[in-house]
């Protein structure tokens, strides 16, 4: 019997306790709130209710009602006893007594504006000019007090409720799957995915089985479902996006410059003339980017279609000894990267004979990779074996694991290749011109 009780107990069950019938206004832990049919309130034990041998559950109802119990817990004194005072009211104008029931009724009760033959209109009226609200505000509060009991008198305005409280669970869950089953496929439209979810909630529960949510409160919640998952943004991140694991990825952190060197490939907006055909071929850049200080240690521009002896290229130039600079450059060489956590050398090799400081050759520890297959390949797999570099490819479909270098090669080094006479500027409308022969640059090697 109390396995069956325990069942079927929840906010909204009507059961006979004591001698009269109660409604399960809240279960708040082991107490349970009854209201009587009165309004008379009264908390009981869960197990002494249970245990009672005549208590009677008549069922559960279909739409469970929400338990109030956290947010009751989470007034505060001043609202409380606000909240006494609104039930108060809200009893004298159901019954004629502030408490509710005769039995507990204050000296001079029931006021002769409430008394038990006093139409309802009357003592709404009455009420309303007492206590200075509108007539349509105190039968929304009557209302909300037989549907809720005291919590739907609080005042819920402090708080935000979540968009999905009154939806239908099952309509949610479905509305969840169907997008689920959307992440691998082109970006749908709001319409489609409801469309798709009331056709399937009639075909598994019956034809207007299951409620479903007026059109515009239909988009709201699933809006808020849908919140964070890119489902009808970008394909590409929404993918991403579903991709990520339940715990939150480590951060990679460099403690010292040539621990870590990000390798990636970028399409640029800058055109090279194929020497041979005549014809503008677009320009990929490649470059090394230490994670440490987010110098770029080296890169290379190339036409057409990035090469794995590119990518070895460019770290050949990060590894190797700093040249000197140029003729009429600014004397000041880019600090080196690749250092190791200890250098032991002669103190005379440090200086060559005309005063020059000399840098050793040495090797990053670790280049972080995308799955390229230019990074993948036996050229540079090769290259980093001799050079005893460590591969680190990154995670597969999460451009956060060289967030650094796409930022380095993105909206903020743009002004780097405006200044480039080979530079073609995006254009919206996709009407883009062949450079002109004033921007006529070639490539050579």
């Amino acid at each position: 019997m109390n396995e069956n009780r325990r069942a079927l107990l929840a906010v909204g069950t009507r059961l006979a306790y004591d001698g009269q019938w109660w409604q399960v206004s809240e279960l708040d832990g082991a107490h349970v709130l009854l209201t009587s049919q009165a309004g008379s309130l009264r908390q009981v034990s869960a197990g002494h209710l249970l245990a009672d041998p005549g208590t009677r559950l008549q069922g559960t109802p279909a739409d469970l009602a929400e338990g109030a119990g956290a947010d009751m817990a989470g007034l505060s004194e001043a609202e409380l006893a606000e909240l006494r005072e609104r039930v108060a009211h809200v009893q004298e104008v159901r019954t004629g007594f502030r408490r509710g029931c005769a039995e507990l009724a204050a000296d001079g009760e029931p006021r002769p504006e409430y008394s038990p033959g006093v139409p309802m209109l009357t003592r709404y009226a009455a009420k309303a000019a007492e206590i200075g609200v509108g007539v349509s505000t105190l039968r929304r509060w009557v209302k909300d007090f037989e549907a809720d009991g005291p919590a739907g008198l609080a005042d819920d305005r402090w708080r935000r409720r979540s968009p999905l409280v009154g939806a239908d669970p099952r309509w949610l869950e479905m509305v969840r799957l169907v997008l689920a089953e959307h992440t691998e496929a082109s970006k749908p439209t709001q319409d489609l995915i409801l469309a798709e979810v009331a056709a399937r909630l009639d075909a598994e529960h019956g034809d207007g089985a299951v409620p479903v949510p007026a059109p515009t409160r239909a988009r709201i919640l699933l809006r808020q479902i849908s919140k964070g998952t890119s489902a009808f943004g970008g394909t590409k991140a929404k993918r991403e996006i579903a991709g990520r694991p339940a715990t939150p990825y480590g951060r990679l952190r460099a403690m010292r410059p040539g621990e870590y060197l990000l390798l990636d490939t970028a399409r640029l907006d800058v055109f090279a003339m194929d020497p041979v055909t005549l014809r503008w071929v677009q320009c990929e850049l490649t470059a090394g980017m230490d994670l440490y200080d987010r110098c770029i240690t080296g890169l290379r521009l190339t036409p057409g279609s990035t090469k794995a002896v590119d990518a070895a290229a460019v770290l050949f130039e990060s590894v190797r000894p700093l040249p000197q600079p140029a003729a009429g450059q600014v004397g000041l060489p880019p600090p080196y990267h690749g250092l190791p956590g200890q250098v032991i050398i002669d103190v005379a090799k440090l200086a060559d004979q005309d005063g020059e400081p000399l840098l050793p050759s040495v090797a990053a520890e670790t280049i972080v990779v995308d799955h390229g297959k230019i990074y993948l390949s036996e050229h540079l797999m090769s290259a980093c074996a001799r050079l005893g570099i460590s591969i680190q490819p990154g995670r597969v479909y999460q451009a956060a694991t060289k967030g650094l270098w796409n930022t380095g090669s993105g909206p903020s080094a743009s002004s780097c290749w405006l200044r480039c006479p080979a530079t073609k500027a995006r254009m919206s409308t996709g009407a883009a011109r062949t450079p002109s022969s004033r921007r006529s640059t070639s490539w050579t090697n």
